[in-house]
């Protein structure tokens, strides 16, 4: 077993497991499997404290089985249990214990050897506790990463309230819109990296126009060239909001391009076809939607049929064919027409 490759292979996967996570399920899974694998046991388990208040995740392989659970502590026996409340790791011949604390447990490994198995060597003993440091740190890490997450969410809501109240035209009907950009997450494949800018886009989009006068916002009539010149800086504008949050750079090409048309006529920089962003074309299609359908302050709404047919007039104009395709394709369910109707 003292086997230097099989030791820095577990260091390695990990390590990959670590960069490549998402949620704390599939690591969990992911780390319990490297554990059993590496050290040959007879029962591994893997505690993970959620995000939420008092919930885990509890992974274990025991003998061919795997088993998944989450839920409160009476997913826990009482030897788990007693894991999670104590500082330091076990270290005995048949038994191996590490909490995973920072400020607060995090969750904890527990593997064991059965009597007829043989000793952990101090070797292996050894090898158990870096592996575990590896991952508190890991588990270090991903809470600072939720926690970022979270002050990142409240700042953006902070900002679309904000933008409701005083700018009008700048938020979409959001419980109603973002049913249907769901439904095209599905129709277009998009990832869930993809959907998650759309949505931080779809409630930020127009948060350049916040020093924009509301009087010029509401206008009906042409604008002036100067005062289009006014409203076409709103897309730069609204970058500057946001520009310092690393987290929602993949935000700022959508922010940036919404007002792009497919024909190249769009601003603020002409580009044309594919070289729109995907979630620019996608918003641009969305935004147009929901100021047909929902109407605004100084504009009434309109029907789905009316909203179907000017979509289909601004095909390969104003907006990507296969976007519009997709919409079209959506509105016709008829689960979503009645969703739609409802919202009168």
């Amino acid at each position: 077993m003292d086997s230097d490759p099989v030791m820095f292979s577990s260091f390695h996967t990990i390590y990959r497991l670590t960069t490549t996570f998402t949620d704390l399920k599939s690591f969990g899974v992911g780390l319990a499997r490297i554990f059993k694998n590496s050290f040959e046991t007879e029962k591994t388990t893997i505690i993970l404290k959620t995000t939420q208040s008092q919930k885990y995740f509890k992974v274990t392989f025991q003998g061919s089985q795997k088993t998944v659970k989450k839920g409160g502590k009476s997913i826990l026996t009482r030897v788990e249990k007693d894991i999670l409340s104590q500082q330091d790791e076990l270290i005995s011949d048949r038994r191996l214990i590490y909490p995973f604390t920072f400020i607060k447990t995090l969750g904890g490994i527990y593997i064991k050897r059965e009597k007829g198995q043989k000793k952990f060597t101090p070797y292996e003993k050894r090898w158990f506790y870096s592996l575990c440091e590896e991952i508190s740190l890991s588990l270090k890490i991903f809470v600072l990463y939720k926690e970022q997450q979270k002050l990142i969410l409240n700042y953006i809501k902070s900002i679309s309230d904000f933008l409701s109240r005083h700018v009008p035209t700048s938020r979409l009907h959001t419980k109603h819109t973002f049913r249907i950009l769901k439904a095209m997450e599905k129709e277009m494949s998009l990832s869930k990296a993809e959907m998650k800018s759309l949505e931080f886009a779809a409630m930020l989009h127009d948060a350049g126009k916040i020093n924009i006068p509301p009087k010029l916002l509401k206008k009906e009539k042409p604008l002036t060239a100067e005062e289009f010149q006014l409203i076409s800086k709103h897309p730069q504008e609204g970058i500057a909001l946001i520009k310092d949050l690393e987290s929602l750079k993949p935000v700022m090409p959508i922010i940036l391009s919404h007002h792009e048309r497919y024909d190249g006529k769009g601003y603020p920089y002409g580009l044309k076809k594919d070289k729109i962003p995907l979630g620019a074309r996608i918003l641009a299609v969305i935004d147009s939607f929901d100021a047909m359908h929902f109407g605004r302050p100084y504009k009434k709404r309109r029907s789905l049929d009316f909203v179907r047919e000017e979509l289909k007039k601004q095909k390969g104009k104003q907006f990507d064919p296969k976007i519009v395709d997709a919409l079209l394709k959506i509105l016709k369910r008829k689960s979503v027409r009645e969703f739609l109707e409802k919202q009168k």
